[in-house]
């Protein structure tokens, strides 16, 4: 059962294709924590996870939040919460980062690292409680070749997962 929030309009053009390719208790774990959107006027809507993920808040819920519809950016169609429903190659862990890199490079590479993402981020990245987007994938190859170290960085497991965050 799909319930439908606030506006008359809002995701009654949803495919049920878009439905099957999430499975519905995912939607309702993430729903708990997730910012959501109720824009019934956006034209990425059908595509955005904050979006398809509005209907499937938990009906006990006193409070939400959700993106506010009335920002200029968002109503500009330039919404920069804007979450795509296509999976992304995601990094875990990089454990073994270091291994094969000299010790002042690695000790160089490090502290930027942590001072970029901040210690506990830096961690559960470097751990894999938190996956690593591509965006820093980039972050992370651009300061491994800043500090001279040209090879690949090396990651614990690659996976296909939405950007949720």
């Amino acid at each position: 059962m799909v319930r439908r929030p606030c506006t008359k309009s809002y995701q009654k053009d949803v495919t049920t294709k878009k439905q099957d390719k999430m499975d519905e208790q995912l939607l309702r774990e993430k729903a708990k924590n997730l910012l959501v959107c109720y824009s019934g006027s956006c034209e990425r809507r059908q595509h955005c996870l904050r979006w398809i993920a509005g209907p499937y808040v938990s009906e006990t819920d006193r409070v939400l939040t959700c993106v506010n519809v009335m920002n200029a950016e968002v109503r500009a169609g330039r919404c920069p919460l804007y979450r795509a429903d296509v999976p992304m190659t995601m990094k875990r862990g990089f454990t073994h980062l270091y291994d094969d890199m000299p010790k002042r490079i690695g000790t160089a590479i490090r502290l930027e690292l942590d001072r970029h993402f901040g210690h506990t981020m830096y961690y559960k990245l470097r751990n894999g409680k938190q996956s690593i987007t591509p965006d820093m994938q980039r972050h992370i190859a651009e300061v491994c070749q800043k500090h001279g170290w040209t090879a690949e960085p090396v990651y614990d497991e690659t996976t296909e997962e939405y950007d949720w965050d």
